[in-house]
């Protein structure tokens, strides 16, 4: 969330997986499954909680803090709340493999018999080298230490194969870091949603929503107890399968509003009703059955593949991975992808690659060979899909 390679907009579309209705999805996922996440029936996060102007003692409906120092576990415990010890990136993905294992499996959990990590953050390059080696974390950690709960920041971006995959099979809890400020970005989360219920992961997933302002020029998110709101309105209707929500930052005003709107989360409709007419026509157009390949594209899908030593350095030959999906009810195939300068900036096409088969329903990363210079970072440049006999939609950040 804070390292300087959390560099992506969130981006979402919402899909239905094959052969079962929203509608039906809804009704069936009102309420989470009985089983529980982190021995929870219900998850409501409260995550990197500001201490100076607010005392989180003061929250009623949370079920899950954090991160928290290794001995506060047994304060929230007597409240039937989950404590997270934090755990960065850093020395998990700049170390060697069985380094980052020991670093992560070794963390002092100050007696907990059942110690909960919170990963801060993986999500890096579109299942290039540094997801490839946070999956090998994550499954060689859960070997060594079975006990041991792994709670993970997704960052914003939806779930390549190599994570969705790992998540799947080890993950205890999936948090998908959903920063967004206005309805107008509001499918930037909903990709999020597809993904994971692509894997089969929304039982344990829940979407972690910005409060007012992050530490950097342009976050900007939830700036107000009615645009939270209908962000929490807009999880629930597109994501009912989920066991929760959960929060990030914030002021003592708006932390106070999610605290209220936790306490009737599972009352609020799954059907989209107390939202504006343009949100819940987003939802359903996304829910569409489309007979044709229909694409899916955002220059903020699109990343540099990095080396796999963590240090921020690019992967040699330089390539750039763009995630696309394919709501359609038919593969696409040989779908070419360009990235382009913006014209202010010489307009060049500085990359350029194909995805041979984007299946049915499914995703694909298309590799982009680095031929020219860049001049922008990450989704500030533009993107050409070229995918004759498809549909294709491009999202701006």
């Amino acid at each position: 969330m804070k390292s300087s390679l959390a560099y992506r907009v969130i981006a979402g579309i919402l899909f239905v997986s094959a052969g079962i209705g929203m509608l039906a999805v809804r009704h069936l996922a009102a309420r989470p499954a009985a089983s529980g996440v982190l021995g929870l029936s219900k998850v409501f996060a409260f995550t990197y909680t500001p201490g100076k102007d607010f005392d989180p003692r003061q929250l009623k409906s949370v079920t899950l803090f954090g991160p928290v120092n290794a001995a506060d576990w047994k304060y929230w415990q007597g409240r039937g709340v989950v404590a997270g010890v934090g755990h960065g990136w850093f020395d998990l993905l700049r170390t060697p493999l069985d380094k980052a294992v020991e670093n992560l499996t070794g963390a002092d959990f100050s007696g907990n018999p059942h110690p909960v990590v919170m990963i801060d953050e993986f999500g890096f390059d579109y299942g290039g080298n540094l997801d490839r080696k946070s999956a090998q974390v994550l499954r060689q950690a859960k070997l060594k230490k079975p006990d041991l709960a792994l709670t993970v920041f997704q960052m914003r971006e939806p779930l390549p194969q190599v994570l969705g995959e790992a998540y799947r099979d080890v993950a205890d809890l999936v948090m998908f870091e959903s920063y967004v400020h206005s309805q107008h970005n509001y499918w930037w989360i909903a990709t999020q949603v597809w993904s994971a219920r692509r894997y089969g992961l929304l039982p344990k997933s829940i979407f972690i929503l910005g409060l007012g302002k992050g530490g950097n020029p342009g976050e900007d998110w939830a700036d107000s107890p009615e645009e939270l709101e209908e962000q929490v309105r807009f999880v629930r209707l597109i994501a009912p399968e989920s066991p929760g929500v959960g929060f990030f930052g914030g002021t003592p005003e708006l932390l106070a509003s999610a605290d209220a709107l936790c306490a009737h989360y599972f009352d609020l409709p799954t059907d989209g009703s107390g939202l504006p007419p343009e949100v819940r026509d987003l939802a359903d157009t996304f829910s569409r059955h489309y007979e044709k390949p229909t694409l899916i594209a955002s220059p903020s899908l699109v990343g540099p593949d990095y080396n796999e030593n963590g240090s921020g350095a690019l992967a040699e030959p330089k390539t750039m991975r763009a995630y696309l999906i394919n709501l359609g009810g038919a593969d696409a195939q040989n779908v070419k992808v360009r990235l382009r300068n913006v014209p202010i900036r010489g307009g060049n096409v500085f990359a350029e690659g194909e995805a041979p088969l984007i299946p049915s329903r499914g995703e694909a990363i298309a590799v982009l060979k680095v031929t020219d210079k860049w001049r922008e970072w990450v989704g500030q440049w533009v993107v050409e899909v070229d995918a004759p006999g498809c549909d294709v939609r491009i999202f701006k950040p």
